[in-house]
């Protein structure tokens, strides 16, 4: 009966710990307490089990003494296999030290009480067997180092389910910061003030201008929301964005693109804003439309299976500190991070170089 009650006990911890609804749901919550909740419940029953196999069998106040010795001795046992020998043997794969020190516990302890506990219970009437008391000792020692490996595991499992939707969350938040790199409200607020001030006189302009910032608002609120976006798109918000920045300064900033449109720009595709984002820096180190000097080149090139994309810019005598930047994207960091995601640190190089007066971004993909 006990036995059976323990198996009962014990398959049900199984079906609870592995379940992948309960995983997920408990994930969502607080896992901890689930394992909390497992550990109380296994030792309020084995304490039961215990409890009601010595007082049917050993007479008061020997049975309380048994008592304090199984409980103790299976603690120890518990303590050492969940918070020692699962984590740092069996999770770390050396099942070799995991099943010698798991044996070695279970020989120790099961010696231990079989030497002790006899003495106890000898000159009580023939109510316990010798044999009895061994069968017990050996299996409450068993479903200890069982079930307490198995909350182990349990608990490895849940902190490695916990890390992954952990870090799944940051990858989308770092996703959504790069992907989206918006516009900054007050360019845009700036950029349509401009649009307006032109005058219905010149319409073909206007018309341009509003379909350019169109362009971007569309690129950021719907196409970020990809995994992968065509070159051509991207070099489209480039050039949206260039207009855009053509028209606030009222002049002609020299920003020159070495490239044509080419087929294979509608087929390849990159993740979204990397381009753009390489391309923003670059509006912000040259300060073009602040510095008359400030000239930006853009070149994409397709080598085999490699593309290369490089933004080379003059780098602003004005100083990055006396500049007004409208337009602000999230860095070089967020790239690494997102390539490093997205393609792997194998399948992509990001160099900088700032030379004299120029600087230059080039990213080489590997396709």
């Amino acid at each position: 009966m006990i036995m059976l009650i323990n198996i009962i006990f014990l398959v049900l911890i199984l079906r609870l710990s592995f379940e992948k609804r309960i995983i997920e749901s408990v994930l969502k919550k607080d896992w901890p307490v689930l394992l909390a909740v497992q550990h109380i419940l296994f030792w309020v029953i084995f304490t039961f089990v215990n409890v009601y196999f010595y007082i049917s069998f050993v007479a008061f106040p020997d049975s309380i003494y048994c008592i304090i010795i199984a409980l103790m001795s299976n603690a120890a046992i518990y303590y050492i296999s969940f918070n020692k020998l699962v984590p740092e043997f069996y999770i770390t794969r050396n099942y070799a030290q995991y099943i010698l020190y798991t044996i070695l516990i279970f020989v120790v302890f099961s010696l231990t009480r079989i030497l002790i506990e006899p003495g106890l219970t000898g000159g009580q009437p023939a109510k316990i067997e010798q044999g009895l008391l061994f069968i017990f000792i050996y299996t409450s020692h068993g479903i200890c180092i069982l079930v307490s490996s198995l909350l182990g595991i349990s608990k490895h499992k849940f902190m490695i389910e916990h890390d992954l939707v952990l870090l799944e969350s940051i990858k989308k938040e770092a996703d959504m910061n790069l992907l989206k790199s918006k516009v900054n409200p007050h360019f845009l607020l700036n950029t349509l003030n401009n649009i307006y001030a032109i005058g219905d006189n010149i319409n073909e302009l206007q018309s341009q201008s509003v379909l350019n910032l169109s362009q971007l608002l569309q690129y950021t609120i719907y196409e970020t929301d990809h995994k992968r976006i065509s070159i051509s798109k991207e070099l489209q918000m480039i050039r949206a964005l260039t207009g855009l920045y053509q028209l606030k300064h009222g002049h002609l900033l020299d920003i020159s693109f070495g490239f044509t449109d080419q087929d294979w720009m509608d087929e390849v595709e990159i993740p979204p804003a990397v381009f753009l984002t390489l391309y923003e820096n670059a509006l912000k180190h040259s300060a073009i439309g602040n510095d008359p000097l400030a000239w930006i080149k853009v070149d994409i090139a397709m080598e085999k299976d490699k593309l290369l994309f490089s933004v080379r810019n003059s780098i602003s005598g004005l100083g990055e500190v006396n500049v007004h930047y409208e337009y602000k994207g999230i860095g070089l960091t967020l790239i690494r991070q997102l390539m490093n995601i997205e393609m792997g640190p194998d399948h992509y190089a990001l160099q900088t170089d700032a030379i004299n007066d120029t600087y230059c971004a080039t990213l080489t993909l590997k396709l």
